[in-house]
């Protein structure tokens, strides 16, 4: 366990990338289900009007966003053999920082929470970009680039989907209402 924490940690550091993540199928699940279950406790700490139900479903949209991204930029770069790396190392290292974002964002409050916050999104949207830069094999502007693409379509996919199913104020943060 302490070596996959390590890895994920070292991920979040940029110091390696997805091509030592292990690809066994036992392991893709457990890391794909700890992000789902992470992003639920999140969106119910900070979303409390979300409620379980929608925040699962959000989780999971964000999920399917992320997986579907990651393969097309893959498909078009002819790397789809590097997609299960790269989905896991997105979404372990995205695990490790929401973990890490719900203690201090737990230990803050007032303006801190949303620096915080602002802090932690910039730095998993920093973290995937380097992420799909090295699966790329592309330029690190352009793994930022999609990054924030992903982090965009996976926002608007949410509200799409679910905004008819929850009222405007659930989508805000609990500090902001």
């Amino acid at each position: 366990m302490a070596t996959v924490i390590k890895l994920f940690w070292n991920i979040c550091l940029l110091r390696v990338g997805p091509e030592l993540v292990p690809t066994r199928a036992w392991f893709i699940g457990a890391i794909l289900l700890a992000h789902l279950a992470a992003h639920v406790l999140w969106f119910d700490i900070a979303m409390p009007g979300l409620g379980i139900e929608l925040a699962l479903n959000a989780a999971l949209i964000n999920l399917a966003v992320m997986a579907s991204f990651g393969w097309f930029a893959l498909y078009i770069r002819h790397h789809e053999d590097r997609f299960p790396a790269t989905l896991v190392a997105a979404a372990g290292a995205k695990t490790l920082l929401i973990g890490a974002l719900m203690v201090a964002y737990g230990l803050t409050s007032g303006p801190f929470q949303q620096s915080v916050l602002w802090g932690f999104t910039l730095w998993g949207l920093v973290v995937v970009g380097f992420i799909l830069h090295r699966a790329l094999s592309c330029k690190p502007w352009l793994g930022m680039v999609l990054s924030l693409a992903m982090a965009f379509v996976g926002v608007v996919v949410v509200r799409a989907v679910l905004g008819a199913l929850a009222p405007p104020e659930a989508f805000m943060p609990a500090s902001a209402s």
